[in-house]
């Protein structure tokens, strides 16, 4: 009984959402030695896995994403590639170090001293 007592805590405070990251749109001061090591050692290699295996599940299943291309509005590639190729490239090679979310638009947060 006490088993999914400690499973349903756990989930919900791992899954609970920090006020401070629905706040402002700015980064502040400077990164620490542990968020940069996070950055380099874990976020960035694991995006790029997930860039190469994107990839690949784009190529395996264009077959079938032509032929989902065939009704309108004829627009299927362009999902799958952006879901699957470009999400995880931008993730990967276009945000700044320190913000942990894709934005489609390009636009990120500033990292501002404190």
């Amino acid at each position: 009984m006490k088993t999914p007592r400690l499973i349903l805590l756990c989930l919900i405070f791992t899954t609970a959402q920090n006020a401070a990251a629905m706040g402002p749109n700015t980064l502040k001061g400077p990164m620490s030695f542990i968020e940069v090591l996070n950055e380099v050692l874990v976020m960035r290699p694991v995006g790029l896995v997930a860039t190469i295996v994107g990839t690949t599940l784009f190529l395996a299943t264009s077959p079938f994403t032509g032929i989902a291309s065939a009704a309108e509005p004829h627009d299927a590639f362009r999902k799958a590639g952006d879901a699957l190729v470009v999400g995880p490239a931008a993730f990967t090679f276009s945000r700044p170090f320190g913000v942990y979310g894709y934005n489609p638009k390009g636009v990120y947060p500033e990292r501002r001293p404190d």
